[in-house]
């Protein structure tokens, strides 16, 4: 991720580059003026750490491929959006390397990690490696979640509005969104906004997002269950829609910053505006 790069170099930190597009690490390593490798195992021959950005179902394999060529008290740090299985490669290395599993709850367009949330998934030590995050990434907030706890809370933050949004999207696909847009009020401009980063993703991504996770297919099927209730009530019963209504609200109530979700949302359409 760009931002780490950035990050890291401010700090001071010497990095090498590698990439199974080469052109792609060139390019960074130009940009940033470092040196780039065009093998993963002289990228992490001697170094301190290795940051592995790599897709959510070859992190773990990576992880075993590249322990041999790294040094006991190298850290291999991984960032992927799923810990289970990566956690599990880690642990299995943990005798090795020193292991860290975080997961950046932010994209690479980001400025500055101040202030930015990222997920520490203890490994072997959780004290240590938290206070290797802080001594990494300076002032952030920091969650610290085990493995299970963690993808089934991706699967309520990542997976489902990914799949939520893939379907907006297919539904919308053949409308005229020009018009709607100039048409759209508030809440339609900011949810195209976010449908639209969403499908601007890569589709091994959201895929991976999706699939990947094992509490991800449950929570789609549960929402799948609640469209088809809600169409048959505003078809039958279309009274019952406030009873509906107020009982959800009374469990989003429920989240400190409920009151606030109106206010949010102008303030993000204002930003797109500026």
């Amino acid at each position: 991720m760009n931002v780490f790069t950035r990050h890291l170099l401010d700090k001071g930190h010497n990095l090498r580059l590698y990439d199974i597009d080469s052109s792609r690490s060139r390019a960074l390593a130009e940009k940033y003026d470092c040196p780039w490798l065009n093998s993963l195992a002289s990228a992490v021959s001697g170094v301190d750490m290795a940051l592995l950005c790599t897709p959510i179902r070859e992190t773990p394999g990576i992880i075993r491929a590249i322990t041999p060529d790294m040094r006991s008290v190298s850290i291999i740090c991984e960032v992927s959006s799923l810990k289970m299985r990566t956690v599990a490669a880690l642990k299995t290395s943990a005798n090795n390397i020193r292991p860290l599993s975080i997961h950046p709850m932010f994209g690479p367009d980001v400025r500055t990690l101040q202030g930015q949330t990222i997920v520490v998934v203890p490994v072997s030590d959780r004290e240590r490696e938290v206070a290797l995050v802080e001594s990494l990434f300076g002032n952030v907030n920091i969650v610290v979640a085990d493995a299970e706890t963690h993808d089934r809370v991706m699967a309520s933050v990542l997976s489902l509005p990914y799949f939520m949004n893939l379907a907006f999207a297919s539904t919308l696909s053949s409308e005229d969104l020009s018009l709607m847009r100039e048409m759209a009020g508030t809440t339609f401009t900011v949810q195209l906004a976010v449908t639209q980063s969403i499908v601007g993703e890569s589709p091994e991504l959201i895929e991976s997002l999706i699939n990947e996770n094992m509490f991800a297919m449950g929570l789609v099927n549960r929402f799948i269950d609640e469209s088809k209730n809600l169409r048959k009530l505003l078809k039958l019963e279309p009274s019952s829609m406030r009873s509906l209504c107020e009982g959800i609200r009374g469990h989003m109530m429920d989240d400190v910053e409920y009151t606030d979700a109106r206010k949010v949302r102008n303030k993000f359409l204002q930003l797109m505006r500026d």
